[in-house]
């Protein structure tokens, strides 16, 4: 009795196993299969295989279903500006996971790039660095081989080498979800063929030195706000007092564990809806005191501190120099001249393009 026990047992748990591990799906290249939006497409063979070739604009697989497991494609483009990849997760044409390659910068720290977008912003300015980009030397007009592993809020991603991961993600920002599959091309063109994905919880992912989890929250860093509806950037010219505006300030908000506030996750980005603002009080039991407040935003800000306007800046893509990327961080500083009692801190943030957001800490 006990050994039969055990054998149901043993079969109980691989018919579990075998239920989380689907087979492999192979995307069909022909026009039914797919939803395309884009400048130019059309389906032909290239360098032997059956593809897509897409050129800005993106190409749904029809009835995909993705959470975990692993997604694998080729991709082929020209040694030209180009931003060429995949979306996965897609919760609906706003929301949804991304990765995707530069042509452009074959062989530079950001030849790739991981990052979420949110009411379709995407946010590889908030992202940087390692576990959002990494360097690759592109091969160019030929095959190349990408595998991608999802698990969880992780994801290691493969090219031509099948052994080693090139870009170990610790944070997929949407979070575990389920959703369809697309290819995507901006400002460029590429082709793509050999598009396969497995559902399955049971993928594994190498262990990796070079990138730790982001969870814990650097010493002194604000993690919650309350923050505005988003309103016209344009409303902030000639305000040098909070009061000129009259904004509600209503709705309280956690950043994520570093510290990043991502202003997209409220509202899309437009004309009529491209600032919003952040704000966060310190309560002093002193007369007078001074603290040094760091601080980084996506792509400008006003800061008011007690209601008046004590600090411009614009960090926007190329604002500097012509390869200014405008990456978010604890870049810029203030002292904070503060009264007894409670102190009121607000970022008034407006964004251009590639992410929308501000993070701050106090020092002693």
């Amino acid at each position: 009795m006990k050994i039969t026990f055990r054998i149901q047992v043993v079969l109980t748990l691989l018919a579990g196993i075998i239920a989380q591990a689907q087979d492999v799906v192979k995307a069909s290249f022909l026009a039914e299969a797919w939803d395309v939006d884009a400048r130019q497409h059309r389906f032909e063979e290239y360098k032997g295989k059956k593809a897509l070739y897409l050129e800005n604009g993106r190409a749904l697989l029809k009835g995909t279903s993705f959470t975990n497991g692993t997604i694998e494609f080729d991709i082929a483009f020209a040694q030209k500006r180009n931003f060429a990849g995949i979306n996965f997760h897609i919760q609906d044409t706003l929301n949804y996971e991304e990765y995707y390659l530069r042509p452009h910068q074959s062989g530079n720290f950001d030849a790739m790039q991981y990052t979420p977008v949110f009411n379709g912003n995407a946010a590889w300015q908030l992202y940087h660095g390692e576990g959002y980009w990494s360097a690759f030397q592109f091969r160019f007009n030929e095959w190349m081989h990408v595998k991608l592993i999802v698990l969880g809020n992780k994801m290691q991603v493969y090219i031509q080498d099948m052994e080693h991961p090139i870009l170990n993600v610790t944070d997929l920002r949407l979070g575990e979800l389920n959703g369809g599959i697309a290819f995507w091309t901006f400002l460029g063109a590429a082709h793509y063929a050999n598009l396969t994905y497995q559902e399955s919880d049971n993928v594994v992912l190498k262990k990796s030195k070079s990138v730790e989890d982001q969870t814990a929250v650097p010493t002194g860093v604000i993690t919650s706000y309350e923050v505005s509806k988003a309103f016209p950037a344009k409303n902030l010219e000639n305000v040098t007092r909070l009061e000129q505006l009259e904004i509600a300030i209503t709705t309280k908000i956690t950043t994520e564990p570093t510290g990043l506030l991502n202003l997209s996750r409220i509202s899309p980005v437009r004309d009529d809806t491209n600032a919003i603002l952040a704000r966060f009080n310190i309560v002093s039991a002193l007369d007078e005191e001074a603290k040094k407040l760091e601080f980084g935003y996506s792509d400008k800000v006003n800061v008011f501190v007690n209601g008046k306007l004590v600090y411009s800046g614009d960090n926007s893509f190329r604002s500097r120099d012509y390869r200014y990327l405008g990456s978010i961080g604890f870049y810029d500083a203030i002292s904070l001249n503060l009264q007894r009692g409670q102190n009121e801190v607000v970022f008034a943030v407006t964004e251009r393009m590639g992410g929308w957001g501000v993070m701050a800490k106090l020092s002693d």
